[in-house]
């Protein structure tokens, strides 16, 4: 039974469920759109430091021990391959092309079943 504090925390589970999807796969990558000359790179980067709260009690409540451990191991893989990355200016293309990302993109995939397991 849910206690009502734990009716009070936001889910930040679906939103973590989707950007690692996001980050996971060719295809929604391409199908991702940003504003004409914007770098998909940072902004695939911006949006999962804003939705990976590491010191958040919130966000802990939201994922089982195992799974903060699965996120953490991800996010320190991204932020370590993250200066190896192209800008990609508006399209993914780019950065598709680059070893690195690509490095990434299985760790987000291992990552997500982690948690989804």
């Amino acid at each position: 039974m849910r206690s009502a504090m734990h009716e009070t925390i936001p889910d930040r589970r679906p939103a973590v469920v989707e950007l690692l999807q996001l980050l996971a796969s060719e295809e929604k990558q391409v199908a991702y759109e940003v504003s004409p000359g914007g770098d998909i790179t940072a902004e695939l980067f911006g949006r999962w430091c804003d939705a990976y709260a590491f010191d958040d009690r919130l966000f802990e409540a939201c994922f089982t021990q195992s799974e903060l451990i699965a996120l953490a191991r991800f996010s320190v893989f991204y932020q370590s391959r993250r200066r190896l990355l192209p800008q990609s200016h508006g399209t993914a293309a780019t950065l598709l092309g680059s070893p690195a990302w690509r490095e990434i993109m299985q760790e987000a995939s291992i990552a997500l079943e982690r948690i989804s397991a």
